[in-house]
């Protein structure tokens, strides 16, 4: 293998491993759409550690270059944007805006919008949901919390099953919201956020009883029909990922999803 024990050498390893992967996917015409050749091949391939493959696929995944789908495998995205990370910038560069991937704008951006809609969904399920809705979400969540619990023993055969069950729990929880377009929008919010949670996963591992918890507060607060309360969880849930980064005053306010979920009153 290439790896190195010398600490920058590993993590110049990754970044150069990701623009060899993009260098791939040009050379083989792969088009938006198309799945990458599966982790253990791509080492084999390359000579590098599966581990070294992972952490190349998350970058690439943070960039938006592919997407990680479960039960599909690491997918194309858009092509253009895979020719300018294989053959336009600069190793140093790509390693810059590798390290930086977590701390963008816009990824808080996403964040504060999430906060937002997950919010105001929540509290509309809160007030016309009924006795399914409560059954609906109490058994995400149970499902949830049973695979955190694996996660504690091995988070990376785990890890694509706790990502469906982490979506199912919170799209249960807009489930009663009364509108459709909702629902999709927060759809391609999470799935723009996974970007996050999965960075996170890769560089430091699964967050334990924190997040077990965070999930657990979120569900009581919205069976005990708090809407304020249910805000204030998921903003602390959603917000935790950027505390050891750039954190943004408003997305870490605890209030500020329910403070300003009113405009979205009407479903």
């Amino acid at each position: 293998m290439l790896e190195n024990p010398d600490t920058e050498r590993q993590e110049r390893l990754y970044v150069a491993t990701t623009r060899r992967i993009a260098e791939l996917i040009v050379d083989n015409s792969l088009q938006p759409g198309d799945r990458l050749p599966a982790e253990n091949q791509l080492a084999r391939q390359l000579n590098v550690s599966r581990a070294t493959i992972r952490e190349a696929i998350v970058a690439m995944e943070v960039m938006g270059l592919i997407e990680v789908r479960i039960n599909v495998g690491a997918v194309v995205l858009e092509q253009d944007k895979t020719v300018r990370a294989a053959r336009s910038l600069p190793l140093e560069e790509r390693e810059t805006l590798l390290k930086d991937a977590i701390e963008t704008t816009d990824l808080q951006e996403v964040a504060r919008l999430r906060i937002l809609l997950e919010s105001n969904g929540a509290h509309h399920s809160i007030v016309h949901g009924g006795v399914e809705w409560e059954s609906t979400l109490f058994a995400a969540h149970h499902r949830l919390a049973h695979i955190e619990r694996s996660m504690h023993r091995d988070g990376d055969i785990h890890f694509d099953l706790w990502r469906q069950c982490d979506w199912e729990f919170h799209a249960a929880l807009l489930s009663a919201c009364g509108s459709a377009l909702h629902q999709r929008l927060h759809k391609v919010l999470f799935d723009q956020f996974r970007k996050v949670v999965t960075l996170e996963f890769q560089t430091q591992g699964f967050r334990g009883n924190h997040i077990i918890e965070e999930h657990k507060a979120i569900l009581d607060a919205a069976l005990a029909r708090n809407s304020k309360a249910c805000a204030d969880a998921l903003a602390n849930h959603i917000s935790v990922y950027f505390r050891n980064s750039r954190t943004d005053d408003a997305l870490t306010s605890s209030s500020y999803g329910f403070r300003h979920s009113n405009a979205l009153d009407s479903p």
